[in-house]
């Protein structure tokens, strides 16, 4: 039986299923040793401060003087999701065994979204509902189907519970999109290097496991930085099984991007634009290979 290759040791890892038999000490040790750890300079996992579940959505609605109307059309959604959104908050009720109080959060082009809070359990929860009436393959059932899968392998944002309709996750307190983390000053050179690793591991077990989440072209809104020293992947509702798994490459052509290579070096990062765009062509050519990603990762 041949010798399981490096990097595909760290796609088992990842499976929640083999982490529980693993004692946590020795979780840690081999996440230290992939360079999954975050560095001891990492600001975020300094800052205490929680994050309100207050929406910049509304308040920058509000903030326009918009009549009372036109805010319900922006922050409500149409008679299927209200009737979704009721259905989550019964069942949360019914799991908690307490009253749940909602508030709206934000909206996105097919999903309206809502945090979740109850006396005893004070960590807001994140309920995901749809935008319009009559959407073909509901978009947030695709989400729920695709977190419960991605949970599996240690991605995306804890599901919670899921029904026809809507979607419920662990809410994200005190997290910044990526691009936020990327500008933000307190942000360094080691910080940096240590999220654009770990973009691209979890983009090669993706890759292993051929599922192509199809946004990694333009991932810096659809990835958050948790205070905790996370990396969380967020909306799966695009993602599809493929032949010809394309996240690591994606993310490749992003990062050797001019925005991305010149905010990169604004952090003292030097981006090999040459290097690493052929290394993507070799990794293309030999599919998500232990040895053609090892060499991609040697020159970031």
């Amino acid at each position: 039986m041949p010798e399981l290759a490096r990097w595909n040791w760290y796609v088992v890892l990842q499976m929640q299923s083999f982490r529980a038999f693993l004692p946590q000490d020795i979780c840690d040790a081999m996440d230290d040793a992939y360079g999954d750890t975050a560095p001891p300079s990492m600001f975020v996992s300094m800052n205490t401060e929680q994050a309100a579940t207050v929406s910049t959505h509304e308040t920058r609605w509000t903030s326009w003087k918009l009549d009372t109307s036109k805010l319900d059309t922006l922050m409500k959604p149409e008679s299927e999701g209200q009737a979704s959104l009721e259905k989550a908050v019964e069942a949360l009720e019914a799991q908690r065994k307490e009253p749940l109080d909602t508030h709206f959060f934000a909206c996105g082009k097919r999903g309206v979204l809502y945090t979740g809070t109850s006396v005893s359990v004070p960590t807001p929860v994140l309920i995901k509902v749809q935008k319009l009436n009559g959407l073909h393959n509901n978009p947030i059932d695709r989400e729920s189907l695709w977190l419960r899968r991605v949970n599996r392998l240690s991605i995306g944002p804890t599901l919670v519970l899921s029904g026809s309709g809507y979607c419920c996750c662990e809410f994200l307190d005190g997290a910044l999109h990526a691009v936020d983390f990327l500008h933000h000053p307190a942000a360094t050179k080691t910080d940096i290097a240590w999220f654009v690793r770990r973009i691209f591991h979890q983009c090669y077990v993706l890759d292993v496991l051929r599922i192509n989440k199809a946004e990694m072209t333009h991932p810096m809104r659809h990835i958050l930085v948790h205070r905790s020293s996370r990396v969380v992947f967020i909306d799966f509702e695009k993602c599809i099984y493929g032949t010809h798994p394309r996240n690591v490459t994606q993310l490749m052509q992003f990062i050797t991007s001019p925005r991305v290579v010149s905010a990169l070096a604004a952090k003292g990062m030097s981006v090999k634009v040459p290097l690493l765009r052929y290394l993507a062509k070799q990794y293309k050519a030999a599919g998500p290979t232990s040895a053609a990603f090892d060499a991609l990762l040697g020159a970031l």
